[in-house]
């Protein structure tokens, strides 16, 4: 990983949780950790649910960023979880498709594109 991979990949890392906790997730659960790998295309998301004793693990092991026009869109081609049921949720629901990134993660992420 090069230094300015690396040095990237930590600012989302910090960054991320905050936005991700204050906004899409905020009805269901909290980011406790998120570990990105921009060079090999991965990341790891921990998330702690509401009403769950143990916390969701997610490894996505390979995504694709793309740009159309001002919007900044996230496709999830290989993912795996800590629970079988997610996981078949996210094959048949997520994957190859195109999510577009709220606003305030898009302007985050793309600076750094």
């Amino acid at each position: 990983m090069g230094l300015f991979s690396a040095s990237k990949d930590r600012l989302v890392e910090t960054m991320a949780p905050g936005l991700l906790n204050n906004g899409i997730l905020q009805p269901y659960g909290r980011v406790l950790d998120i570990k990105l790998n921009s060079d090999a295309g991965e990341l790891d998301v921990t998330i702690e649910l509401d009403g769950e004793l143990e916390p969701l693990r997610i490894h996505i092991q390979e995504y694709e960023l793309i740009e159309e026009g001002d919007r900044l869109k996230i496709v999830i081609r290989k993912a795996d979880t800590s629970r079988k049921w997610v996981t078949a949720l996210i094959r048949d629901l997520v994957l190859d498709r195109r999510f577009e990134l709220p606003p305030e993660v898009a302007k985050t992420v793309a600076r750094f594109l």
